[in-house]
């Protein structure tokens, strides 16, 4: 009963405290994913990795120099200290031999250790203003304040304009770079602009998940939306719907089990996110799976198909009973498959068993000398158009022959029609 009323007292917005913790997470959440779909497609998730370690010597001066936790002045570092190790990896990478992975690597090692070393010195100055600052290694949603959101939400604001005003350059520079240098678009602004928006989402974010964890904030929503669409818009709007959804969900366990952080909360949700998109979005494995397992299906059913097709129009004797050693006569399925794709064929009324015989039904017929006209029609296509020898065509069109849309096949018939007389056999099975 406590589980519901906390669920209901959570959604009413009635504490403060509460409200600024959801809201300043989806707030960060949302402009994390933005970003992320920058970083992914220019594969920077490497220096997402080296910002949000190196931050922290930023968020330590920051606050040696304000002397509080003033969001501003913390920002601020982390901002100045992320652009510094931007730098030094592109730096490390042109005046030496060190590769540009390994450059990465001493960046962030270096610059975390000393904010540790920072941190440690803050700790034992003796400024009271310096409790909670630790938790910036892993986050705490919880210290987010009111002042907080706006600082936030001013990044979010940011971050939509710059992808608002700069789309088509990230758009092209992504997808194609030679077009992008071609049309005379400035990489190095294009770059620029997406180390920037890395450095100052970094930022912002470290709070909520902290530095361990601050690029999966950044990376896992991106690449779960890169799973379902291929279409920039729609991926960067739907990574930030998944890191949104994920932060309020990371924030509501929190809430109702009093010892679960929030931050680890948000990445474990997002996981699943990407999980699930791995596996049953449209690319995913099981998609894929499920998609091979019905093409061999129909290719099954549809090859034993034209094999009763093409028995009954060789010996002009249409819808004619037959045996299974007749209907698989020339091999064309493996033995062990015949019941199956027979059975497949009678479920969807293709043909008819009589005893141990079968025969093709009128829906049947019309399916068949669709599968044979579409083989034929690619094999026309192939030789006439694609300069293809006939006899290097059957093979392609044998696996053709079970996905040719009916808008396609119109499109090769109007093609085909004016330099070929051959359409009125299109029907006849080849020898």
């Amino acid at each position: 009963m406590k589980f519901w009323q906390d669920f209901i007292y959570f959604f009413s917005l009635q504490d403060a405290t509460i409200n600024n913790v959801l809201f300043g997470t989806m707030i960060l959440g949302f402009t994390c994913g933005l970003v992320g779909v920058l970083v992914v497609l220019s594969k920077k998730a490497l220096i997402v990795d080296a910002v949000s370690h190196s931050v922290l010597p930023g968020i330590c001066i920051g606050f040696m120099f304000a002397g509080t936790k003033n969001p501003i002045y913390l920002v601020s570092g982390g901002m100045l200290a992320g652009g510094l190790a931007v730098y030094l990896v592109d730096w490390i990478s042109r005046i030496s031999r060190i590769k540009k992975d390994a450059s990465i690597a001493i960046t962030l090692s270096v610059l975390f250790s000393v904010g540790v070393v920072l941190l440690n010195l803050i700790q034992h100055s003796g400024n009271s203003n310096q409790s909670g600052l630790t938790d910036f290694l892993f986050g705490k949603a919880a210290t987010i304040i009111a002042s907080d959101l706006y600082v936030f939400g001013t990044i979010g604001i940011v971050v939509m304009i710059t992808i608002t005003v700069f789309y088509q350059h990230f758009k092209i520079s992504l997808f194609d770079d030679g077009f992008a240098k071609t049309i005379g678009l400035n990489e190095k602004l294009t770059q620029g602009l997406i180390s920037g928006l890395i450095i100052i989402s970094t930022a912002v974010g470290i709070q909520t998940v902290g530095v361990i964890l601050m690029s999966a904030l950044i990376i896992t929503p991106a690449s779960s939306a890169l799973f379902w669409t291929n279409n920039f818009k729609k991926a960067i709007v739907l990574s930030g719907i998944f890191a949104t959804v994920s932060s309020l969900i990371g924030v509501l366990i929190s809430f109702l089990y009093i010892d679960m952080p929030t931050g680890p909360w948000i990445i474990v949700t997002l996981s699943i996110f990407a999980l699930f998109s791995a596996f049953f979005s449209k690319k995913g494995l099981m998609t894929k799976k499920i998609k091979r397992f019905k093409n061999k299906r129909k290719m099954l059913s549809d090859n034993l198909l034209k094999a009763l097709y093409t028995i009954d129009e060789k010996e002009n004797k249409l819808k004619k009973e037959r045996t299974l050693s007749e209907i698989n006569m020339e091999n064309l399925v493996p033995e062990r498959h015949l019941n199956r794709g027979l059975k497949i064929l009678k479920t969807k009324q293709y043909i008819i068993k009589k005893g141990n015989l079968w025969a093709l039904t009128d829906h049947g017929l019309n399916k068949a000398q669709k599968i044979i006209r579409a083989h034929n029609l690619w094999e026309l296509y192939m030789e006439n158009f694609m300069e293809i020898q006939p006899d290097h065509v059957h093979d392609s069109a044998e696996s053709i022959e079970h996905i040719l849309p009916p808008e396609l096949e119109a499109k090769l018939i109007k093609k085909i029609k004016s330099k070929v007389d051959a359409l009125e056999d299109l029907n006849k099975p080849k020898d």
